[in-house]
């Protein structure tokens, strides 16, 4: 009100409690609001929408007024005065006056009622207006002190809805509807009361067994027309009308809608029409303030003015839809971006939404995940037929939206499908954004098939073409860069390239973190490749770090089941390492076991094989990894190289820790061969798991070698080094060297212990490792001999596997090739009972009384390989 001394209360200063009144019944108590009432000022106005509870407010004041004491109140409806206000005012002798249905009074009427405030120094009058135009017909004087409440005084809080509904409906609607109806609502307790009587009785019989959703009841006649009414009773004026059927169409007002609507044709927007929109209660008031001028109005107003809108005022719906599409976008705020894409979907304005996904892509669901899914699904034919990139969005969007749990499988098999059948239909893809977004999405089904050779000679063709295009100025955005770097550096993962993996993702990273929340996703990928890359390379410390750095910090987001996955298994084997039995279970459930569709499924299942083993039972471990192989080879996908290699390591450690040695030696032989058409002695990455198997075998000298040579490579993996010196130490150990053993135990103690990771120590039997700690004159860190005693060594103990003689290993050679005492003893030129005392010491060392449980013995350590 121009010229007065107006005291304009924000939602958080007042307090706006719910309680009952008296038994069975429930009335909006607003004790601060009662303080502001008790003012000093004259004139109090209370403007908000009809429904509010304008009058039941003053009528508590009133109440406790009575009950203090205070003076006797005259209650007034402007509508039926019946005499000149100013008569009533002089005739009545009550000091307080509360005027309902103000709106009604005319210019001389105000006029009248200020004139008295100013003369009778006493007098207080509280008016409740429901309009938006009302009691601004003429202005107050100076020096009339005038205090203004709105609706926010007025609404139900989140924390009062429980109470309000069970006196409303006597209990019939569970509490647990209470948010449901205040988001709908915002509190405007007129709309909760009427949704919450629709869901005690509702106006149309529901579908038996069907569970009412306070949401659907917006669009049920009873509630939709009481919205209608109350929005008609509250603004008349045809300009505000049309600036409310325009902010319908925005999910989120931001200060750009209403720039755009204050500088095209009609829109009357300003300031004060906005704060006036607001006193009414038309606004979430949880969303008005955030601090960067964004509005929300009431959902389920929005929803029924927008419906409107849409259905009456279609060329109004579908012109302003694309002009603040258009607007939003060329306004360049990153936040705005999604609210863009919702107009252009409603605006059917196909070309703008063509040309944000090449764009923005995935980031869009970094901003807003259900909005993005809604905009780009079912998309009618004629926007596909026209921008054909369009279906790879509403394919990998749908199909995320659509899921119910295996939402990284579905956008795997059919978002990276459909970009494999888009590829050669759009060979001439017209920007660089674009070209990343399809050829990734071919890079990932190729890696999901096995196909990674086939991955990475894409992701090459894709980098020339690439840089060709740099050359003429087309260049990609810092997110999708970003986001192809990642693809590129996870392809070299699953080749077992991880130094240039590194490489690749550290730089994905650092763009992904300038891009900002275009982005997102490829940072919290990033962080987690980059933890499972370094745990890989033994670089325990900085794989922590990046863990910690990718810690997720908010409520799970859209992208979590797959850029998480690295993570996870990084996670779980440092718990591993480190003993931490409680710690890896927990990452073990995050984790799953590897039978999923992710590309990362043999690190998964290689990291779950390696918990179970650790701290469960061998048999179990190999049960369970079998049974992950089978369900992956099912849906057509193997382990393909650095993948493949990890399964075949981990059925040997499987293998050996149940006592098939032999077996062990065979699956890495194969491995080699197929992989690499190599030996397994040939391939640095196997070296480890062969000589453990050579050792457990019985085959010490060939196991100090291997593991020899395993610490000395620069291309093993770091983590091998390390265990490969527990081997090595063990394997000299059992030859007799002594000293050497010492020494090289000396060394693998302290790797150990500076990186903390207790489970190395368990890769020796117990009695060898006491031996050598005692030494070298060492102990066991504290945390390390706690692991140590609460885990089992899995490997088996010294005294099971006492090793063979040169001659007693070419005896048994000649037992398994069928040979009889004598004519062993004839090739060898030794008497029959040198040969029986022979076989006796090797029945012994075996742990069997006879030829053929020595034979299967020695076939499962690897000692023979019988013929068929």
């Amino acid at each position: 009100m121009p010229g007065t001394t107006s005291i304009i209360e924000h939602p958080g200063d007042v307090g706006d409690g719910f309680s009952g009144s008296g038994p069975g019944s429930a009335t909006a108590t607003r004790h601060a609001a009662w303080d502001l009432l008790d003012g000093p000022e004259a004139l109090v106005v209370i403007r908000a929408l009809p429904g509010m509870g304008k009058t039941r407010l003053v009528r508590s004041w009133v109440e406790e007024r009575r009950r203090r004491g205070g003076d006797d109140v005259l209650f007034l409806s402007a509508r039926e005065l019946g005499a000149p206000l100013r008569d009533v005012l002089r005739d009545d002798p009550c000091r307080i006056v509360v005027i309902d249905d103000a709106d009604a009074l005319s210019r001389a009427e105000l006029a009248e009622l200020y004139a008295q405030l100013l003369a009778d120094a006493i007098l207080k009058v509280v008016v409740c207006v429901a309009t938006l135009g009302g009691l601004r017909g003429a202005n107050a004087p100076d020096g009339l002190a005038v205090r203004e409440l709105g609706a926010a005084h007025l609404k139900i809080s989140p924390e009062q809805m429980p109470a309000a509904l069970a006196h409303w409906t006597d209990g019939t609607v569970s509490a647990e509807w209470a948010p449901a109806i205040h988001e709908l609502s915002d509190g405007w307790p007129g709309l909760a009361r009427l949704l919450a009587s629709e869901m005690a009785q509702p106006s149309t019989e529901p579908t038996v067994g069907e569970r009412v959703d306070p949401a659907e009841l917006i669009a049920v006649p009873p509630v939709a027309n009481w919205i209608r009414a109350a929005l008609d009773a509250a603004i008349a004026d045809a300009a505000a009308r049309s600036v409310l059927r325009r902010m319908s169409l925005a999910p989120v007002l931001v200060p750009r809608h209403l720039e755009l609507m204050a500088t095209h044709d009609g829109a009357a927007v300003d300031d004060a029409l906005v704060r006036a929109l607001a006193e009414l209660g038309l606004f979430d008031q949880a969303r008005a303030g955030d601090g960067h001028g964004r509005l929300r109005l009431v959902p389920g107003v929005r929803a029924v003015v927008h419906h409107d809108t849409r259905s009456t005022h279609s060329a109004e719906y579908r012109r302003w839809n694309r002009l603040f599409a258009d607007g939003l976008v060329s306004h360049g705020g990153r936040d705005e971006i999604w609210i863009a894409l919702t107009h252009a979907r409603a605006g059917e304005d196909w070309d703008r939404m063509a040309t944000l996904w090449p764009r923005h892509s995935l980031g869009l669901l970094n901003r807003n995940f259900a909005a993005s899914v809604a905009a780009y699904s079912s998309l009618p034919d004629e926007a596909v037929q026209q921008h054909p990139g369009l279906r790879l969005a509403q394919v990998v969007l749908a199909s995320i939206g659509a899921s119910s749990g295996d939402g990284a499988g579905i956008w795997l098999r059919s978002a990276t499908g459909t970009a494999r059948k888009l590829a050669s239909a759009l060979t001439a893809v017209p920007t660089a954004d674009g070209l990343i977004g399809l050829l990734s999405a071919v890079v990932v089904h190729q890696r999901v098939t096995g196909t990674i050779e086939a991955a990475r000679d894409t992701a090459n063709n894709v980098e020339s073409e690439l840089e060709l295009r740099a050359g003429r100025g087309d260049l990609p955005t810092d997110a999708n860069r970003a986001w192809w770097q990642l693809q590129r550096a996870v392809t070299l993962l699953l080749l077992d390239e991880l130094a240039e993996s590194i490489a690749l993702a550290t730089d994905a990273y650092e763009l992904a973190v300038g891009a900002g929340i275009d982005a997102e996703h490829v940072t919290a990928n990033a962080t987690s490749h980059l933890a499972l890359c370094n745990v890989l390379l033994g670089s325990e410390r900085e794989a922590a770090e990046w863990l910690a750095l990718g810690a997720p910090t908010g409520a799970t987001r859209w992208h979590d089941s797959v850029t998480r996955a690295p993570a996870r298994v990084a996670e779980t084997l440092l718990a591993t390492e480190r003993l931490e039995r409680q710690r890896a279970a927990g990452a073990v459930a995050a984790m799953g076991n590897g039978a999923g569709p992710l590309e990362m499924w043999p690190f998964i299942a290689t990291a779950a094989a390696r918990h179970e083993l650790t701290f469960g039972d061998p048999v179990v471990m190999l049960a369970e990894f079998d049974r992950v192989e089978r369900a992956q080879t099912l849906i057509g996908r193997i382990g393909t190289g650095g993948g493949a290699l990890m399964l075949a390591r981990t059925r040997a450690d499987g293998l050996i820790a149940s006592g098939e040695a032999g077996r062990a030696v065979d699956v890495l032989e194969t491995a080699g061969n197929e992989l690499y058409g190599a030996k397994a002695e040939e391939i640095p990455e196997l070296l480890l798991p062969l000589a453990r198997a050579q050792l457990y075998g019985g085959q010490s000298k060939k196991a100090a070698r291997l593991a020899l040579r395993a610490v000395n490579s620069t291309r093993v993996w770091h983590g091998d080094q390390l265990e490969a010196y527990f081997v090595a130490a063990e394997a000299q150990l059992r030859v007799g060297a002594k000293q050497g053993a010492a020494a090289t135990f000396a060394r693998a103690h302290a790797l150990a212990t500076r990186r903390n990771n207790w489970r190395a120590y368990l890769t020796i039997p117990t009695a060898s490792l006491r031996t050598l700690l005692a030494a070298i004159g060492a102990a066991l860190p504290d945390a390390a001999e706690a692991g140590i005693r609460a885990a089992t060594p899995f490997y088996p103990e010294s005294e099971s596997i006492a090793e063979l003689s040169g001659r007693e290993t070419v005896v048994l050679g000649a037992l398994a090739d069928g040979g009889s005492t004598a004519s062993i003893a004839a090739s060898l030129s030794v008497s029959p009972n040198t040969v029986k005392s022979q076989i006796a010491s090797i029945y012994a060392k075996l742990g069997v009384r006879d030829r053929a449980a020595a034979l299967v013995v020695a076939e499962r350590r690897g000692l023979i390989r019988r013929r068929d």
